[in-house]
């Protein structure tokens, strides 16, 4: 709820602080990341997750038209060999070899995600429509925390989704009710797939890996606002 509002906030006040608040996005992912998996390298996992997430990041803040993520695949498949390259160069005989690099890899595709945040934002209407989906998030959210059993939690994530960004977007001109409402069943479907996946790991009781999971739902959550500001566009 503090990285959607966050997120929400700089996409108001400029692409500068967004940028930023993205990079503090990354790191959080990417700091808990091999401690939620359990991966053996941690320090090496975490350098890489936190060194191709804000790669990203920068690389589609500086594109200066559309398409803004036309270069983000390129740079995904650099950080798949970057992952693989880490694997490589490894001084401890590569124990849970295949467990580390499909970790790492998944962290990778989740963390620079999240840099579709700033291709929604430089679209017209793009921060009404981050506030928007941020709502969605923060309400979804708020729905899997609390202490309930997953098949009431998960549902209610859905409907509050899609409640909350509907509340938010009849207060705005740029958005409308209807398709901000089902964006917000779209973010409510992804935090309450990533509860079920993710937030009952036995790893989960530490606090730096439960922060990665609060900053994977909000990375993932980017690439769907970008391909709902595409349809509503």
């Amino acid at each position: 709820m503090v990285l959607a509002a966050l997120v929400a906030v700089t996409a108001v006040a400029g692409p500068v602080l967004l940028v930023a608040a993205l990079l503090v996005t990354t790191v959080a992912l990417a700091t808990g990341w091999p401690s939620l998996l359990g991966l053996p390298t941690q320090r090496g996992s975490t350098t890489i997750l936190s060194l191709c997430g804000s790669v990203a990041v920068l690389v589609v803040a500086l594109t200066p038209d559309e398409p803004r993520l036309r270069w983000l695949p390129s740079v995904l498949a650099m950080s798949v060999v970057a992952a693989f390259t880490h694997q490589l160069l490894r001084r401890d005989m590569r124990p849970r070899l295949v467990e580390s690099i499909t970790g790492v890899v998944c962290g990778v595709v989740v963390v620079e995600l999240g840099a579709s945040w700033i291709a929604v934002s430089a679209a017209d209407g793009g921060p009404q429509l981050v506030l928007s989906a941020t709502a969605a998030l923060a309400a979804a959210s708020l729905a899997t925390a609390l202490p309930w059993p997953q098949r009431y939690s998960g549902p209610l994530a859905l409907v509050a989704g899609a409640a909350f960004a509907a509340l938010v977007a009849s207060a705005l001109a740029d958005v409308g009710s209807g398709p901000a409402a089902v964006l917000g069943l779209c973010l409510g479907a992804v935090v309450a797939g990533l509860d079920r996946l993710l937030a009952h790991l036995p790893t989960t009781t530490s606090r730096q890996a439960g922060v990665s999971v609060g900053a994977a739902v909000v990375s993932a959550s980017g690439s769907v606002v970008y391909l709902a500001a595409g349809l509503l566009a």
